[in-house]
């Protein structure tokens, strides 16, 4: 019977597993589909608009040429035909308009085009024009076929007082590869025109143009086209009689990623479970030994063995953290996302002594605060002449990275960047350099703890979020540092264009004194750069970015202060705004921005912060606040003495700790054998280099 038993439960799971991993592919599937089919809409409403400027722009100039003084003056009285084209053909005051316009064109009395030059009566229709410009008495536009290729062409009534019906002036030129290129660069992706049957013109990346070619020929069935897989998607619609536009838009990863980690890990799971029910249900049970505690058999919990679940701050494991590309999560490793939520000794990571110290350099590192992908991070002393004593945070490069190129020069990007931005807002870089083999770079420490740890305390202690004159306050600090970062300038004056890329409640520090620190500049996006981004990599916290970012397009400073409406909106309730099971889904929601129920989430927020929060989160960055000093100019009259207040929450929420804290930097001393090196500045000779 136990047999029996084990077959079925290991069946069971095995079925389970199945089910499971179906479901996240049928669920994942569904997602690629909406997100692709969402991205070629926004691409094809990106081309529409590009589309409709470039018409608005036709419109214009053709109203200002039907207003001429001197065409006027030529159509006065009976002018015949002949003498018009040859003004059209001869006069210097024209040529600007037949350098510009391949097709011109006047109706002098009806809807008949009476001189169209550059092409023959019979390829072009321009009597709809004629007859709406009239009909309207305002110039009109619109992409008409001419010679088997699509024009842009426009036309405006052209007033002359001794005529009983106004002449209409049209003008024309084609849909060249030009104008379809300035298309693909407005739309972001590939763009095609079609006669129904075949391409006309295309632009864009080859491979997303091969794919609209599969689109070609379903026109008329509707203004989707989506890929079998659902990858990919294109969206039409109609320009002129026999004239499309396709647009392409793609999914944020490949439809054949994204579900394999989980897949594996539910696979994995219920192997090990299914091998278990089979060992025990074929396994002969022993007669119980002499003194065995039956409180040990299965089924059985042995009191005060049970591991106690602590809740984390979201963002801080490999789920939501890292350079995202194809649906996986490769952590930076700023480590730095672990600094100022309370030191571990170093013996906590393998030391013996919780009071050992170990000598790097000129410094002494007392805790490791975190590690990372790329660095581990330690709160460390330096020590100069007549007792001198300095406090620092040392992030070290890990040493099996020291030979990986564009880790370096991430890392000296970082440290080149830190040591440039010296603002009362942000923890600057004092030192850079390397200790043997390893890269370090050495910045101020700050006796505090990062927003995302204090609003968990917050929630631990009081069970209630942190108050909104808090928030503002923090959020008001940190939009000064961003400011400052937003407009620096390059020493030759020209701007520098930095994006911080992960502004996120754990990026945000407090000091003990109420102080408000940024930092973590470590994939920060500007000019001069010895490291870049890859395109269509993702960089950041996924539950603290913008969609710009998501889709890795190119951002810039408004996708931070989209980062700092989630950074409010979390610290006002203590949840992140988007929700998923796996980074995908959360890259989804943060590609796509917030939908109704999230909307509705930020509308509850209390009455000063509702707006504001709504305005920062716009999906479309013209529609948020347009620089860090309007967004912290609307904060301002919301933080009075609020100053005060962060100061003394500081206190309730972790007085004992910070004591502590400072009392072991402050125990801390210089080895006994250790000395500076001989020629070496010392930390008060290097601190005052750096000022000079």
């Amino acid at each position: 019977m136990k047999r029996f038993w084990g077959l079925i439960a290991a069946a069971g799971l095995l079925g389970a597993a199945a089910a499971a991993t179906n479901a996240i592919d049928t669920g994942r599937e569904h997602a690629v589909r909406e997100d692709a089919q969402r991205a070629a809409e926004a691409a094809g409403q990106r081309a529409s608009d590009g589309l409709a400027a470039h018409v608005a722009e036709l419109k214009l100039k053709v109203q200002n040429a039907a207003a001429n003084p001197r065409l006027q003056a030529a159509l006065q009285g009976n002018v015949d035909a002949a003498t018009l084209q040859d003004l059209f053909r001869s006069e210097v005051w024209w040529q600007p308009f037949r350098d510009e316009f391949k097709v011109y064109a006047i109706a002098l009395d009806g809807d008949k085009l009476d001189i169209l030059e550059g092409m023959r009566a019979a390829e072009f229709a321009g009597e709809p024009l004629v007859r709406a410009a009239r009909g309207r008495h305002e110039p009109v536009a619109e992409i008409v076929m001419g010679k088997g290729w699509p024009y842009a062409a426009a036309a405006a009534v052209a007033p002359v007082a001794e005529r009983s019906v106004a002449p209409v002036l049209v003008l024309a030129k084609p849909i060249d590869e030009a104008a379809v290129r300035s298309l693909a660069d407005k739309a972001r992706s590939a763009v095609l025109l079609s006669d129904g049957k075949a391409p006309v013109l295309e632009s864009g990346d080859d491979a997303d143009r091969e794919r609209l070619h599969r689109a070609v020929g379903s026109e008329t069935k509707g203004p989707l086209f989506l890929a079998p897989d659902g990858s990919w998607a294109a969206v039409v619609s109609q320009l002129a009689p026999g004239l499309w536009m396709w647009s392409f838009g793609a999914a944020a990863h490949d439809s054949a990623g994204g579900g394999a980690t989980p897949k594996y890990a539910i696979w994995g799971a219920a192997a090990l479970a299914a091998l278990i029910a089979l060992v025990l249900g074929f396994r002969r049970t022993p007669a119980p030994a002499f003194g065995t505690d039956p409180r040990l058999t299965v089924g059985n919990t042995v009191p005060g063995l049970g591991a106690e679940r602590v809740p984390s701050m979201p963002g801080r494991g490999s789920e939501a953290r890292g350079a995202i590309t194809g649906g996986t999560t490769a952590g930076l490793g700023d480590a730095a996302t672990a600094l100022h939520t309370g030191p571990a000794p170093l013996a906590a990571t393998g030391g013996t002594d919780p009071n050992a110290a170990t000598i790097f350099g000129r410094y002494t590192l007392l805790d490791r605060l975190g590690a990372g992908g790329m660095a581990e991070v330690y709160t460390a002393v330096t020590f100069g002449a007549a007792g001198f004593r300095r406090t620092f945070v040392v992030k070290r490069l890990r040493a099996e990275l020291a030979r990986d190129e564009a880790v370096v020069a991430q890392f000296i990007d970082e440290a080149k960047l830190g040591s440039t931005l010296v603002h009362s807002n942000i923890i600057p870089v004092f030192d850079f350099g390397k200790v043997g083999d390893e890269y370090f770079l050495a910045q101020e420490y700050i006796l505090g703890r990062d927003m995302g740890r204090i609003a968990a305390r917050m929630v631990e202690r009081h069970g209630t979020a942190l108050p909104y004159s808090v928030v503002l306050h923090v959020a008001h600090e940190t939009l000064k540092a961003l400011e400052y970062a937003h407009t620096r300038l390059a020493d030759n004056g020209t701007p520098l264009g930095i994006v911080h890329r992960d502004v996120s409640p754990n990026n945000v520090l407090v000091s003990a004194r109420g102080e408000v620190k940024l930092f973590d500049f470590g994939i920060v996006k500007a000019e001069g750069r010895v490291s870049k981004t890859q395109q269509g990599v993702v960089k950041g916290n996924v539950s603290f970015m913008s969609p710009e970012q998501a889709r890795g397009a190119d951002v810039d400073a408004r996708a931070d202060l989209f980062s700092m409406g989630l950074v409010i909106f979390y610290c006002l309730t203590g949840e992140v705004l988007y929700r998923g099971n796996t980074t995908y889904e959360l890259l989804v929601r943060a590609a796509t921005g917030p939908d109704v129920g999230e909307q509705a989430r930020i509308a509850a927020l209390p009455a000063p912060c509702a707006e504001i929060v709504a305005k920062a989160l716009q999906v479309d960055p013209a529609a948020r606040y347009q620089s860090a000093g309007e967004f912290a100019t609307a904060l301002l009259p919301h933080i009075t003495s609020a100053a005060a207040q962060v100061t003394r929450l500081m206190h309730e929420l972790f007085d004992e700790e910070l004591k502590q804290e400072a009392a072991r930097f402050a125990a801390a001393a210089p080895a006994a054998n250790e000395s500076p090196p001989a020629g070496a500045p010392t930390a008060t000779q290097s601190m005052a280099s750096r000022r000079s």
